[in-house]
């Protein structure tokens, strides 16, 4: 938020009839007087804490509620994931570990969701290596970066795709290939977006939330309005133009609705 600093130096002169001439005292320092009047510009952050799934469709009711931890540095240190079901109940904590400030590592607590036990990350130039540790195997995704770092190549061991963006760093296609035949695409989706920051804004560059909290590479900056196979996100806004709920819909139908809470931070802006 700016402010117009306005201020007022007032130089006062005696004169009184009859009286003599009073001394002018000594213009102060202008520069001390802008220090005294500063207003320090601030920013309105905004972190999702909870992220709440319900599926639409299906005879009972599924739920996923998504709750997400920082530290004092506005890091995300834990991402918690309860499912309800009628079959199934339970409870996946991820915590997220940081050296010289980047993600380096990822542990899980649980059995369930994902099988890994453990992710790690390791970085080399504009690549990003990606390790799932198993209880008795290992398996890696080759992230491959641009000048700009946003990730345009993800290689898997059977497969791979592609990336391409818009001018506001949103995914705009990802285009699959098989290793064994890199000429012609397996599958392409086509993503819109629009014009409202995404709820993640804040971790835009974290790695776990760009590719693999959501089990996909997601980008954060604009929200998704729809695909080419036939899905449409229909979103909800706050007054700060984030989104408090989304409702996916595919053919027509609506699938599942997503509802988000926030913390509000007011810092000073840099």
């Amino acid at each position: 938020m700016k402010f117009k600093h306005i201020i007022i130096l007032v130089t006062v002169i005696g004169i009184m009839a009859g009286c003599k001439k009073d001394t002018v005292p000594e213009k102060e320092n202008s520069s001390t007087n802008l220090t005294d009047f500063a207003v320090t510009k601030k920013d309105t952050i905004y972190l999702v804490n909870q992220m709440v799934t319900n599926q639409l469709l299906g005879p009972s009711p599924v739920t996923q509620t998504e709750k997400f931890t920082y530290n004092a540095n506005r890091q995300l240190t834990k991402h918690t994931i309860t499912y309800k079901s009628s079959s199934s109940n339970f409870t996946v904590d991820y915590s997220i570990v940081y050296k010289n400030g980047r993600v380096s590592e990822v542990r899980k607590t649980g059995t369930k969701h994902y099988p890994w036990t453990k992710l790690l990350y390791t970085y080399s130039g504009y690549n990003l290596k990606m390790v799932y540790v198993y209880p008795s195997s290992k398996d890696s995704l080759m992230v491959t970066l641009s000048r700009d770092t946003l990730p345009k190549k993800v290689q898997g061991n059977n497969a791979y795709y592609l990336l391409d963006y818009d001018t506001k760093r949103n995914i705009i296609k990802r285009t699959q290939y098989e290793n064994a035949n890199p000429t012609n695409p397996t599958d392409k989706i086509v993503y819109t977006y629009d014009n409202k920051r995404s709820p993640f804004w804040a971790l835009r560059d974290n790695p776990y939330i760009v590719a693999q909290a959501f089990n996909d590479m997601n980008t954060h900056n604009n929200n998704r309005k729809s695909n080419n196979v036939f899905e449409l996100y229909n979103h909800t806004y706050n007054t700060a133009g984030y989104p408090t709920q989304t409702v996916v819909v595919h053919s027509s139908v609506a699938r599942r609705k997503i509802d988000y809470t926030y913390t509000v931070i007011v810092v000073d802006k840099k």
